[in-house]
């Protein structure tokens, strides 16, 4: 039997890795193909269903993709408010929140939860992802808000846009303070047509995962140098002097 090049086996890794924004896709797609509305007598639709649900369900399904993503780096992915530091006010909604573990309070989070959201200290935030179901414009009050919440790093991340408005789009948002724009699949002129850019999902993912484990670190490695000088200030001598830097070049060295 032969064996997978290294090649392959990577291709397979990544195809693997994205599995839950493909399958979404084709959730989406059919549902926005095929909606359930009927016409009433006055010309009216209803039967559709509820917007908010369905934005939801989006939001809450990028969420579990970078869940998984980033399941080897310790960090937490939730949906909810970021908290300032001096616990006074809240951000706006933030649909997906990516930060370092804990967290403030959490509603309604037991066992089999109806929504789980979480307030989570504004200094833990690393990322924020926001989610659209159509990109059509662009919220440029967003991340300049969070900004004040000490969040750098703001995404927008959209189920669907018009493939020929999609670059002024994200020329608005980049210029708006968004790092980064994606869809997970764009229309023509034909509503009924779709067309997925796989390989820009991929950096969706590889983006996250990298600008927050980058951040992440740098905070470790802040708050090291902080224990370097505060334990400079001691005045200890011998091998509690000698173990006390040795764990200190451990934990720097663990941050570069």
């Amino acid at each position: 039997m032969k064996r997978k090049t290294p090649a392959k086996s990577a291709q397979f890794s990544r195809n693997l890795g994205l599995e839950q924004l493909t399958g979404l896709r084709a959730e989406m797609q059919s549902l926005r193909q095929y909606p359930p509305i009927t016409k009433r007598a006055d010309g009216k639709y209803e039967g559709d269903i509820l917007g908010f649900v369905k934005g939801l369900r989006f939001s809450a399904r990028v969420a579990y993709f970078l869940r998984e993503r980033l399941s080897t780096t310790g960090l937490e992915v939730n949906w909810g408010h970021l908290v300032d530091s001096e616990e006074q006010s809240c951000s706006a909604e933030c649909d997906v929140i990516v930060h370092t573990a804990g967290h403030i309070r959490k509603w309604n989070g037991t066992d089999k939860p109806i929504m789980n959201f979480v307030f989570v200290d504004a200094k833990q935030a690393r990322v924020v992802v926001s989610c659209k179901s159509i990109l059509n414009s662009i919220d440029k009050d967003h991340p300049k808000a969070l900004k004040k919440y000490g969040v750098q790093h703001v995404y927008l991340f959209a189920e669907t846009c018009d493939a020929k408005r999609m670059p002024a789009l994200r020329k608005t948002a980049l210029k708006a303070g968004y790092a980064g724009v994606w869809c997970l699949y764009t229309t023509g002129s034909d509503t009924a047509s779709f067309t997925t850019d796989e390989p820009a999902l991929h950096t969706f993912g590889d983006t996250v995962l990298k600008v927050a484990v980058k951040a992440a670190k740098k905070t470790v490695k802040k708050a090291a140098k902080k224990s370097v000088k505060k334990a400079a200030k001691k005045p200890t001598t011998g091998v509690a002097k000698t173990m006390a830097t040795k764990a200190t070049s451990k934990t720097l060295k663990r941050a570069s």
